[in-house]
């Protein structure tokens, strides 16, 4: 067992080469007291304690994405007295997120150490560009268009009944600039083809149509990619002699139920919940959009759109903290108020 331990200790610690086949695609340990939720998106991990101390000795790896696809992902306990289980496996309905609880029922606190097994072929499209995507499900009866902008899928059915059970999910918003994006994974009985590209002159819509020739209504999905823009590839507005910058974008958004005082720490694209006074956090959803950079110049801000409280930035960035960026939420009481809180960086 000690041998497996420091196996995968190096592996956490960035090992370099290439893996066997049937390495873990996650690894993490820590120090338990109470119980944690780890949280999996993508690659990026948020940690809710839901009960006791917070989590010390923190460490983790990804090895590779979990895809947006919906998984059947399997986990291993390697070292832990208590009850470690996934609680939600990644599917639409959940933004494809893979959720593990950590229950730690002893006195003290414990060592623990886990490893996530996932399908990793859905992120053949993933290369050295940086890509986003939005995933789309629904039933279509004959024939339908949906039309993708920004945050939002919008169906309309061209015949037949209209779409039932529509749910889209997406990483980042389609940008309002000429992208071409790639269809992906169509599912369904039927044909899916990609019939128009984001352009201005369609204010920067995707467009799918789906055709279901048979009868009654049939199971439909599908992935839409494109390439982000990074600094290095800003390109040249054709009505401006200057480069176009990549444009500003929220750093996390946070939702949940606050009863109290709860602390929420951003450290590179992971992000955890402490809880300072009161009781746990319900319904937490914490999206890291953008990694949170080791830099000290940093001027972030933090905007409240729900929530009777205060919620305040108390810690920036900085090298003695190793680049944390810490807010807080206090609740006045009496009982709890649902929040939704974003951070620009």
């Amino acid at each position: 067992m000690k041998a497996i331990l420091l196996g995968f200790a190096a592996l956490a610690l960035g090992a370099q080469g290439i893996p066997p086949p049937d390495h873990p695609q996650f690894v993490w340990q820590g120090q338990v007291e109470g119980t944690v939720i780890l949280r999996l998106a993508g690659k990026r991990l948020a940690v809710q304690v839901a009960e006791g101390a917070p989590v010390e000795q923190q460490k983790f790896h990804f090895s590779d994405t979990l895809p947006q696809s919906r998984q059947d992902a399997r986990l291993e306990v390697l070292e832990g007295r208590g009850y470690v289980h996934i609680v939600d496996q990644p599917n639409l309905e959940n933004n494809y997120t893979l959720a593990v609880a950590i229950e730690d029922r002893q006195p003290g606190s414990s060592s623990y150490s886990l490893a996530l097994y996932w399908d990793t072929s859905n992120n053949r499209f993933e290369s050295n560009a940086r890509t986003d995507r939005v995933s789309w499900s629904g039933r279509v009866d004959a024939s339908a268009v949906v039309s993708c902008r920004e945050r939002t899928c919008v169906s309309s059915a061209e015949q037949g009944e209209p779409v039932a059970g529509e749910r889209f999910a997406f990483s980042r918003p389609l940008p309002a600039r000429d992208v071409d994006v790639r269809l992906e994974y169509p599912d369904g009985r039927g044909e899916i083809r990609l019939i128009e590209q984001p352009r201005r002159r369609n204010n920067y819509t995707a467009r799918v149509a789906i055709r279901d020739p048979q009868p009654g209504s049939g199971e439909y999905s599908f992935v839409l990619v494109w390439d982000r823009m990074g600094s290095k590839d800003r390109k040249k507005d054709p009505q401006d002699a200057g480069p176009i910058a990549e444009a500003p974008a929220r750093g996390l958004e946070w939702s949940g139920t606050v009863s109290g005082r709860v602390r929420v720490t951003v450290e590179g694209g992971a992000s955890f919940t402490e809880l300072l006074q009161g009781a746990s956090v319900k319904g937490e959803h914490a999206e890291i959009l953008r990694t949170l950079p080791q830099r000290s110049d940093l001027a972030p801000r933090i905007r409240k759109l729900r929530g009777r409280g205060n919620v305040s930035i108390v810690e920036l960035p900085s090298e003695k903290n190793n680049y944390r960026l810490v807010f807080e939420i206090a609740d006045p009481g009496p009982g709890a108020d649902n929040y939704d809180v974003e951070l620009e960086w």
